[in-house]
This record gives C-alpha cells, structure tokens and sequence, in this order.
C-alpha cells in the first residue's frame, strides 16, 4: 500500500526509472507539440488567426504598440490610445515584460499571436506533468492530469483572452517550482521558482499571481516534515521564495501599485468586482461537458441563454464557454479522494479547492464579499470567473494523484470502480430525467426564459440528453478500466477524446483580413486630420450587430463590427486614438466627465479636442448634435460618423477660469451652461493672471514620443498652454528650461500656465514606480546569480 501518496519519489528512484525508459522526456516533450497543434488544428493549419473577445479589444491593441514602439528603441511608457492615455507598464494586463512580447518583432502581428497562445498549451502541459510526477504519480497519470488541465474547456475557451490564458497555463510551473525549492533549497531552484512565479505576474493577471503565491505557501506548508527542525526552514523558505517571486516581478507590481491610488485599476465597488460570477447551474459542466453552448453555430453560450438562463451581474455573455474538464478526470479525482479520505493533508487540499469555487461563484455566496471587505488589497480585483483555472488545476491534480492512489502500484482500484459506477448513475439520472420528463427544460429553461423557441428548447434538451448519456458512458467505462490497472492507460486515450469532442469546436478562429483591412471610416479620419498629428475618435455604439455576411461565422462578424466602428482599442491598428476607454489604468476625474453618456459624446468629449464621433445611424433620429455634420455612414452596421468642426486643437492657448477643487471644476464642467469656447478651468492654487488678450496667439509642436514634446509658443497675454490629454502622476513640464507645474484643466485634462511672449514648454513622462522596479528586478536577479556562483564553488561535504 501507499502509505504516503504525498512524499515525493527519492532521486535515486527517479534515476533507475529514467535508466529505464531514457526516451520518456523526449516522448512528453514531442506531446506537448503535437497534441496542441492537432487540438486546435483549425489555427495550426490555416491562416486563420484567434480574433474573438478581448484578443481583439484589448490583447491585439496592446502587443501592436508596443512592438510598434520597441522596434524603433523607445520604451512604452504612455499608452496614448486609450481614455485621453494612461501608463501602459502600469496597467498589469500590458504584460510588458512577458518574453513572448519578443515575438512581435520578428512576426507579423497575427502569426505572433497566434503563436503566443499556441505556445500557452505546451507550456501548460508540460508544468502539470512536472507537477505531478513531482508528487510521484506514475507518468501514465501525470500525463492523464496533464490532459485535463491543459485542454479543459477554460483554457481552450480563454484563447480569447490570452492576458489571462499566460498566467493561468503557468501557474502548474510556477507551483512546481515552488516544491522543488522546499524539498531541497539551494540558489538555483529559488531562481528557477521565483522567476516562475514572477512569470505569471508578468502574464498580465494580478489575481492570478496572487492566488499562485498563495497556494505555493499551502502546498508547500503542508508537505510532510520527516526531521527535527524542518519546520522552521520550511516556513522560511517559503517567505524566502514568496518575497523573490515579488521581488523579480517588482517591474510590473510596482507601478501597478502606484496606479491604484490614481487611476482605476479595477472594480469600484463589490458589485462591479462581482460580475462575471460564475453561476451555480455551471458547476455541472464541470463533468457532463458545456451543456448550454451551441458549438455549430455560435461557437459558445448564445447571449440570449445567458442573459435568460445564467445572468451573473451586468455582462449578457459568459467569460468562458465550458469549464470541461473530462468525466474521467472527474472519476479519478473522486476515487482518489475516497482512498484517502481519513488524511489531514486530503483535507487541506479539498478545503482550498471550495474556497476556491465558493470565491469563483461570486455573487451567489456571500465568501467573496467578505474576502474583498477584509483583503484591501483584493479589491482592486474583479471578475470571479477568472479564477476558473484554479478550479480544473485543481481537479487535474485531483484526478492525477488519485490515479496514483488507486491505479498506482499497490493502489486500491475499487475506488475507481466505485466512483465510476456512482458517476455513471448520477449523469444517466439527468440524461432519463431530461429524456423522459423534461427535468432541465421544464425545471429551469422553461420557468427563468417562457417565451424561449421551439429551437432554443430543443437544442438545450438535447445538449443535456447527449451529455449526460455520454459522461455515464465515459464513467462506466473508467469502472471496467480499472478491473485491470494495466489497461489504466487507455484511461488517457478516453480523456483526450472526450476534452476533443467535447471542447474543441468551441475555440474561435477568424479569417486574417479583419485585423489587416483598415474600415471605410478610419481612411476618412485619416483622410480629414492633419497629417501626422493625433487624432482622436469617440465611438459609442454599444452593440456591435452581427449581419449576415456570407464566409463568416458569428463572432467573426462581432469582431468586423468592433473594427468597423473603431471599438476601444481597435482604433490603434489605424493610428487611431480613442477616447472610450477599454483598459483598466483610467482616469477617474475621465469617468467622472463620462456620468452622462449623450453630453460626454456630444459636447464634452469635442471640447476635450475628440474631433469624430461614430453612432448608431437610429440615434440621429431626433437630429444631428450641435455644430455636428455627417461625414461618412456604413450602411451594413447602420452606424455613422460625425464631425465636430468647433473641437479645438489638442495642444493650443486658452484663456484660464480658476476653480478651487476639483469638484468645483466638475460641477462647472457639467453645468448646463459650461464655460464659453476658448476658456478652460483651472484648478489652481493661486489666482492667474488674465487680460482681454488671454488666450490668443499661436504653438507649434514637436513630438519626439508619446512621452515626450516640444510646444514653441507665442502668446499675446498670460494664458494657459492646454494639452488635453489625461491628467495623471508621472509628467513633468519645464518652461523655458525652468521646472513648471501642471495643472488640471477641464477637470481631466493637464495645462500649464504661460507669461506673455515667446516661450518653450517641454513635456516628459515617466511611469512611477518604474525605475525603483526595475532596480529591484535586476538587484534580485544579480543577487540569485552571485549566490548560484557562490554555492557551486563551495566545497561539498
């Protein structure tokens, strides 16, 4: 028997098995290319790309300009083409310091990033088997955990989203890092373990890194202390490993931290942290498979399903289409905790993985409510959902120890049979039910969505009839299977079969020529602007319709609504800036100005120089907006574009009108009669001075960088030099040479006030927090590598 399921394999028996089987690297390393290139072989064989969801609102955007700025040897400092600009190194999802940010100065942007998320599943692959063969589970089942977390339905749907799919798919790495290192500390494993989990803060997910450090202190806390003393050591190297971690990924926490206290990091309050909770009802995925999706047509859960059927906060469509982790795995995780269930350490383990689910459900209990009022530091966080990775991490693990408890040598196969068999009768249970009395359609679809289509009940009838038969298939199959432990490999052919079928038509793929083909609309902004200058657009249409369009499927033609309307932040692929604002580093005093959505489209924004608005055509019913024209209209979106001639320059003299507070400039700015044109209000700390002449004269610009300007003036009285571009922590402004201070004007704008005459304002910028985190990042990492030096010269005893 195993009387230890959690102690690692000694090296020396590690060494005879490799003796053994030599080539088991080489076999695993060749499945961690093979296996994904086949599963999503829709992108490894076409030119098609992944385009859905925020891989084109937010991962696209991002990775253009900063290849865009790197290759040319600058540093990203300012990210100009979101909410008037905000830091780009500061916003976390950037991922500014992910290496795979190296891809896109040697790749066209779209084979870039397909590879970038390609490359997430090998990755993911080969850190679960790490993981779990670190634990000492056969290689049969740590390539059987290895499956189910790499392709279950949360990774393979999150190919929308790769800020969130880099961290999640380095996670088993970073965990297994984080063993090596309490097992036998020594230089080069505290490197290898803290660069790891620096990488999945530099993925881009704060919450992510943040939960990993945490399970990394659980896991490694809860390993057996076999001597006298080890206790304390191992409570030290666990703070040891956790402050490297912090420490080498310092570059991005640091000016992230300084964001929070000025900028809109995350959620305002619970209940905008809480949408995208998961719902209770799709807890069930997690074994029969995605029963509310439709993989034909739709690719993922119709909007209509969700808002009728699995509404969770504000958003009217799922983070994820499947949380699938495979029947199988399903079994396995249950037999492996019915053979252990009298273990403390079991315990440990189950507990955390609730308080990870009762966390991802969000608003439907009340845990992660109290987790946010009592961490400050969670509250910057938001969307529950996001956490599902830690979820299938956690049954892969599950279903991989449990494989070495019960198919193992020594192991206790009747669990097996047992799980299998209790599985098989729940999922049979729900397929009759449904089949026979309508158990889900009348029980729940029916009640929550009444006038729901003949079709729509059909199609979801059907899912869970197919589903639920399938999965009690699977499970009794598991139950024959381990009759006879030496089949238990053909348990991982099932498991790759049923994560194929099941989750494999749900990843989206779209044609190339939607992210290369500028729209009509952004050739005639380009067309009326001055060249070479910003130019700046609002767009707000809302839904972005999807019209027939023969070739492409729904979301393809989602994404070519997004495009065609310069949606934040696809405008950055035309030069385009946008003054929506997508990306989570804002500024507040911005959203203050945006509480009334038609004044902040229609007068506020022109005056903050947005010259171009896009709108749907239905909402020019009543009349064009004052001193707009129709400068163009896409007749397929039914959207048009409006221009506001009376938009002043970005950069230009104003004449100042001095407010004490903000608040004061914000009750001004929104009065029904706002300031007169040409006048801009001031927060200031002393009166300016003003004359009738105020305001007038002429600047020239000269742009060096987003981050750094010339303006050469001329102005005829003392006035105010107005850049409007957001007013936020990291600019300096000089006059004539002379250090000058930067006021906000407009509320959310930045202004400098100027004597009368000829004079320059050069304006610099520099992310806070930037500098001290790369010092910290690279002292660290100087530190590691002395110590490596150190303790290879250091004589053994």
């Amino acid at each position: 028997m195993d009387t230890n399921p959690g102690a690692p394999i000694p090296e020396a028996d590690s060494r005879r098995v490799d003796e053994v089987r030599p080539g088991w690297r080489w076999i695993v390393g060749g499945l961690s290319l093979v296996l994904p290139a086949l599963f999503f072989f829709r992108a490894t064989f076409t030119r098609d790309i992944f385009l859905a969801g925020d891989t084109l609102r937010a991962f696209y955007p991002m990775r253009a300009y900063w290849a865009s700025r790197v290759s040319r040897g600058e540093f990203p400092d300012w990210f100009p083409y979101d909410g008037f600009g905000q830091s780009f190194p500061a916003i976390f999802i950037s991922g500014v310091f992910h290496p795979t940010t190296l891809l896109h100065l040697m790749l066209p942007l779209g084979v870039a990033v397909k590879l970038t998320v390609l490359l997430c599943f090998p990755v993911a692959l080969l850190g679960t088997v790490a993981l779990l063969r670190e634990w000492g589970v056969p290689r049969a089942g740590a390539l059987f955990g290895a499956l189910t977390f790499t392709f279950s339905g949360y990774l393979v749907c999150i190919t929308n989203n790769p800020t969130y799919l880099l961290p999640a798919s380095t996670v088993p790495a970073a965990l297994w890092g984080v063993l090596r290192f309490v097992r036998r500390p020594t230089a080069a494993r505290l490197t290898v373990g803290g660069g790891l989990l620096a990488l999945v803060a530099f993925g881009g997910d704060a919450q992510a890194f943040a939960v990993t450090q945490a399970l990394g202190v659980l896991v490694a806390l809860t390993e057996p202390v076999t001597a006298p003393g080890t206790w304390g050591r191992r409570v030290g190297a666990c703070l040891l490993l956790v402050a490297t971690g912090g420490l080498l990924a310092a570059p991005q926490l640091l000016p992230a931290a300084a964001l929070v206290a000025t900028g809109e990091p995350g959620a305002r309050s619970l209940a905008e942290a809480q949408n995208f909770s998961l719902h209770p009802l799709r807890v069930g995925e997690l074994v029969l498979g995605p029963f509310l999706t439709d993989p034909v047509g739709v690719r993922g859960i119709p909007e209509i399903a969700v808002r009728k059927l699995i509404r969770m906060g504000s958003f009217t469509r799922a983070w994820v289409d499947s949380l699938y982790v495979g029947t199988p795995a399903c079994v396995l995780a249950l037999a492996g905790l019915m053979a252990s269930w009298r273990r403390r350490r079991t315990w440990v383990f189950v507990g955390a993985w609730l308080l990870l689910l009762a966390l991802v459900l969000g608003s439907s209990l009340p845990v992660y409510g109290w987790v946010y009022r009592l961490l400050p530091l969670w509250r910057p966080f938001r969307y529950p959902e996001k956490l599902g990775s830690f979820l299938v991490l956690g049954l892969a693990v599950g279903a991989g120890l449990g494989w070495r408890r019960c198919l193992g040598p020594g192991g206790a196969p009747r669990a097996v049979i047992v799980a299998g068999v209790g599985v098989a009768a729940l999922c049979a249970t729900v397929a009759l039910g449904e089949a026979v009395g309508g158990l889900w359609t009348r029980g729940w679809v029916l009640p929550h969505w009444p006038e729901a289509p003949a079709a729509a009940i059909e199609g979801l009838s059907n899912n869970v009839v197919r589903m639920g038969g399938t999965a009690a298939g699977l499970a009794l199959v598991c139950a024959v299977l381990a009759w006879r432990p030496r089949l238990g490999v053909g348990l991982v052919a099932l498991q790759g079969a049923a994560l194929f079928l099941e989750n494999g038509p749900l990843y989206q793929v779209s044609p190339a020529e939607i992210l290369e083909t500028p729209p009509p609309f952004a050739e005639r902004i380009r067309a009326s602007a001055p060249a070479e200058e910003p130019v700046r657009v609002n767009t707000v249409v809302k839904g972005y319709g999807a019209p027939p369009l023969p070739g492409y499927e729904f979301k393809d033609r989602l994404s070519l609504g997004q495009v065609a309307v310069l949606a934040p932040d696809t405008s950055v692929f035309w030069d385009i800036e946008s003054a929506g604002s997508y990306l989570p580093g804002r500024s507040t005093r911005l959203l203050r100005l945006m509480g009334d959505a038609r004044r902040w489209s229609f007068e506020l924004a022109p005056r903050l120089s947005t010259p171009f608005t896009v709108t749907h055509t239905r909402d020019l019913g009543a009349g064009l907006p004052p001193g707009a024209r129709v400068l163009a209209q896409e007749p397929l979106f039914e959207t048009t574009l409006l221009a506001h001639p009376q938009a002043p320059a970005r950069i230009h003299l104003a004449r100042p009108e001095c407010v004490a507070t903000f608040d004061e400039a914000l009750e001004r700015m929104t009065a029904p009669e706002p300031p007169a044109s040409g006048t801009v209000l001031v927060e200031c700390p002393a009166p300016l001075p003003v004359d009738a002449a105020s305001g007038t004269g002429g600047v020239r610009v000269s742009r060096e960088s987003p981050e750094h300007f010339t303006v050469d003036l001329e102005a005829a009285a003392p006035s105010v030099l107005v850049i409007n571009d957001a007013y936020l922590p990291g600019w300096t402004a000089t006059l004539d040479g002379e250090p000058a201070p930067i006021l906000a004007a407009n509320v959310a704008v930045r202004a400098v006030a100027v004597p009368a005459g000829n004079h320059s304002v050069v304006m610099r910028y520099r992310t806070p927090g930037l500098v001290p985190g790369l010092w910290l990042g690279a002292l660290t990492l100087g530190a590691l590598g002395a110590a490596m030096v150190v303790s290879r010269r250091r004589p053994r005893s």
